[in-house]
C-alpha cells in the first residue's frame, strides 16, 4: 500500500521530507482555475519530488446533483472540464463525495434522486475512462448528506452504475460513524479502489495509543484484495509532530 495526505502541493517537500507518498488535492479547485493558474499548478506537481495523485471535492456545493432545479448539460459539462483537468495533471483518482450537491431536497423522490445520480454517475464513469480516470464513490456520513451513507450502499451504486471507471471508496472515519463493520469493507472487493483514514475520534491524525483498531481495518481491505492507496483526511495542526506519528501507525497497521 501507498501513504499520502488531503494537502495542497505547496505542502510536498514536507510530507516527502516525513515519508509520505503522494498527495490528494481538491477537484473542484482545480476546475475553477484559469487557463494560466492551471498550467502552473501542473508545472509545481510535476517539479515537486511527490505528486497530486488523487483529488477529492469533486463538485462544487452549488451545482446541484439531485432535485427538479438539476441541469444535466451544465453538470456535463463541469464533468468534461474537471475530467480533462485531473487526466492532464496526471491525477488518476477523483473522489465522489460532494455531499452538498448530491443531498436530496426536501419532499423530492428518494428513487428520483437516485436515478439522476445514476445518471451522473455513468457519465462521470464514461468521461473517466477518456481521460484515465477512475472516479470512486465516497460513501458519507448522514451528518454530511442524505444518500449513500453506507458501505453496502455504496457497493450496490457502484453496481448499478455499471461503468469500469466508476468504483467505490472506503473512508475508515465515515465507516466507523455510520456503524460499519470489517465484514462490510471486505464486502466491497474488487469495486474498492480508494481509502481514506483518519483518528474516528475527532476525525484527526492517527496515534499509537488511540483506541481505535487500525490492524483490523487494513486486515478487512486485504481480505478485499486491495493494495492501493490510502490517504490520510482530517484536521493536523503541526505536521512535524502529528504525521510522522500517523504514518507509523499507517505502516504498522
Amino acid at each position: 500500500m501507498r501513504f499520502g495526505v488531503c494537502a495542497p502541493v505547496s505542502e510536498a517537500a514536507r510530507l516527502k521530507k516525513i515519508g509520505f507518498d503522494y498527495l490528494e488535492v481538491s477537484a473542484s479547485s482545480l476546475a475553477a482555475m484559469t487557463e494560466a493558474e492551471f498550467a502552473a499548478f501542473c508545472a509545481e506537481n510535476r517539479a515537486a519530488p511527490i505528486h497530486a495523485e488523487a483529488a477529492n471535492c469533486l463538485f462544487p456545493g452549488e451545482l446541484r446533483l439531485t432535485g427538479n432545479t438539476v441541469d444535466f448539460g451544465a453538470v456535463q459539462a463541469y464533468i468534461d472540464r474537471v475530467m480533462k483537468r485531473l487526466g492532464t495533471a496526471g491525477i488518476s483518482i477523483a473522489v465522489f463525495g460532494s455531499g452538498g450537491s448530491r443531498r436530496v431536497p426536501e419532499g423530492f423522490s428518494r428513487e428520483r434522486a437516485q436515478a439522476q445520480l445514476v445518471q451522473t454517475a455513468q457519465y462521470l464513469g464514461e468521461t473517466g475512462a477518456k481521460y484515465g480516470v477512475t472516479v470512486v464513490l465516497e460513501p458519507l456520513r448522514r451528518a454530511e448528506t442524505n444518500i449513500l451513507n453506507t458501505q453496502p450502499e455504496g457497493l450496490a451504486f457502484v453496481r448499478a452504475v455499471d461503468r469500469p471507471h466508476f468504483q467505490l471508496l472506503c473512508d475508515y472515519y465515515h465507516l466507523l460513524v455510520e456503524g460499519g463493520t470489517m465484514k462490510m469493507v471486505e464486502d466491497c472487493g474488487a469495486a474498492l479502489r480508494h481509502v481514506h483514514i483518519s483518528n474516528p475520534e475527532g476525525r484527526v491524525a492517527m496515534k499509537p495509543t488511540d483506541k481505535a483498531d487500525y490492524r483490523a481495518f487494513f486486515n478487512a481491505l486485504r481480505r478485499a484484495g486491495y493494495d492501493g492507496r490510502v490517504s490520510f483526511e482530517g484536521g493536523v495542526s503541526d505536521y512535524e509532530t502529528e504525521l510522522p506519528a500517523a504514518l507509523e501507525v499507517l505502516k504498522n497497521a
